[in-house]
């Protein structure tokens, strides 16, 4: 690998590996330079990480993923790339119809040190209720560890985009019900969250569009893991939403949390 290709693993280890509260909080996507490329195009793909759908580049770094794939109708493949990479990786597409680029993490970890900065966080992604049980577990108000794994997903539309989006088996992912592609203005997009394949109540869905990132829709899932997405102008969407559990005894944290987002380009 090049010096430069060294470079760009050590500043993007440090921005996202490190506990830092403030780069905890920011949005991780996929983002092509084309989302509706034609059959054969290369198409380079970026992983970012930032806030408003602005952000820092991060490249492909082998031991930092668990999955990087892609699944069309012929089924998944891993994705290849070089470490250092940045963009991530540059992918052609040998089908038409709608192809679905998946990222899943290993796991990082974050401290807060003060009882504010932890609320104000949950606050803000939805997640008051673990608050409580926060505080009625008799867990620390200071210095509270949290790990978390990051499941992204990009929908492509590939010549004819036809197809639907199914679920790949990420621990928490967003399922487009609808073909994203296919809508006619005005249309919601009707989602589904699911955590380890089975549906989930109550979870805040946050959609951005990236010309308005400030005008964020906000609902939250059904008891069938289900909510309607308004998308109220064209262009490139980002959806995320975050579920956080009791962790494992091993993994000597307060709490483990799984963050899912999904991007697409909206007619």
């Amino acid at each position: 690998m090049n010096t430069a290709g060294v470079a760009a693993i050590v500043l993007a280890t440090a921005a996202i590996g490190g506990s830092s509260v403030s780069v905890r909080a920011h949005e991780f996507w996929l983002e092509p330079t084309n989302f509706a490329p034609a059959v054969g195009t290369s198409v380079p793909i970026t992983i970012r990480i930032g806030q408003n759908f602005a952000g820092d580049t991060y490249p492909f770094l082998k031991e930092d993923f668990k999955r990087f794939s892609v699944v069309d109708r012929r089924g998944e493949k891993p994705v290849k790339g070089v470490d250092g990479d940045d963009p991530a990786v540059t992918m052609k597409f040998p089908e038409p119809g709608l192809a679905t680029v998946i990222h899943y993490t290993t796991s990082e970890s974050v401290r807060f040190d003060t009882w504010d900065e932890f609320e104000s966080y949950l606050k803000s992604e939805g997640l008051e209720h673990i608050a409580e049980k926060h505080r009625e577990s008799g867990r620390p108000m200071r210095g509270i560890k949290e790990i978390y794994y990051r499941c992204a997903k990009l929908l492509m539309n590939v010549a004819d985009g036809a197809g639907e989006d199914l679920a790949s088996g990420l621990p928490l992912e967003l399922v487009a019900e609808r073909n994203p592609y296919k809508l006619r203005e005005g249309d919601m997009l009707p989602v589904r969250l699911l955590f380890n394949g089975k549906p989930i109540a109550g979870i805040q869905i946050m959609a951005m569009n990236k010309t308005a990132p400030d005008k964020r829709e906000i609902v939250r899932t059904d008891s069938d893991g289900r909510a309607l997405v308004p998308l109220p102008m064209s262009g490139t969407w980002l959806l995320n939403a975050v579920h956080m559990i009791v962790p494992a005894a091993r993994d000597k944290a307060d709490w483990t949390s799984y963050w899912a987002s999904m991007t697409f380009a909206r007619p």
